[in-house]
């Protein structure tokens, strides 16, 4: 085992220590930084690790330091973004997948160590989506509304921590604050217009979200 292997291992051993106690279950831990390439791994997630890679991968930069994802349902795994450079993963066999966000609360106190264990590395650029000029059932709304307001949604619902998003949604969501427009969030996320209005008008007939209409 080298040096830098085995200051992983100590990390992974330190928040299982801690966190074992808490989900009453032996949490596994894998470690990958901004590229998707895995410094650690617990062989437990041998299982899972392609998977949590492509997830890396394609969504490193779509999430803000302190952010988590629970992308698997009915499995017990979470992955939380503890700095600029690096993605830690806690699995438990057993329990529920909502108990490990008690981590959050934590996380800070690796992330430094972390850093400086990876070492350099390159943050991945988020490619830019084209947004077709026409959409149809859409285009002609938009049209209508930037001519005389654009809407600002708000999200209204309390959320605990414990709900299970999709990534995109789980993105647009946090921009949904009553201060971004629509074409704003656009502009955040990199996603195309239509898929922003798909996510915005589907939580809206929820009755999550609330449009606030602003004169331009």
């Amino acid at each position: 085992m080298t040096q830098k292997t085995e200051s992983f291992y100590n990390i992974a051993k330190e928040i299982a220590t801690i966190f074992g106690k808490i989900f009453a279950s032996r949490p596994y831990i894998a470690i990958l930084d901004s590229l998707g390439n895995v410094v650690f791994k617990e062989e437990q997630l041998n299982m899972h690790v392609e998977y949590i890679q492509n997830f890396v991968k394609a969504n490193f930069n779509l999430l803000q330091v302190g952010d988590h994802s629970l992308p698997l349902s009915g499995v017990n795994l979470a992955l939380f973004k503890v700095s600029p450079k690096a993605i830690l993963v806690i699995y438990i066999s057993k329990g529920f997948s909502g108990q490990l966000l008690a981590f959050r609360a934590r996380m800070q106190e690796w992330s430094q160590k972390i850093d400086d264990l990876i070492g350099e590395v390159a943050i991945p650029s988020m490619p830019i989506e084209e947004v077709p000029e026409k959409l149809e059932g859409v285009q002609s709304e938009t049209a209508t509304v930037t001519q005389s307001f654009k809407k600002l949604p708000l999200l209204i619902k309390k959320l605990d921590g414990k709900e299970k998003f999709p990534i995109e949604v789980a993105t647009v969501l946090r921009f949904c604050d009553g201060e971004h427009s629509i074409e704003e969030i656009c502009e955040k996320t990199k996603y195309p217009k239509v898929k922003v209005n798909s996510i915005i008008r589907e939580y809206n007939q929820k009755k999550w979200l609330d449009l606030k209409k602003v004169l331009t």
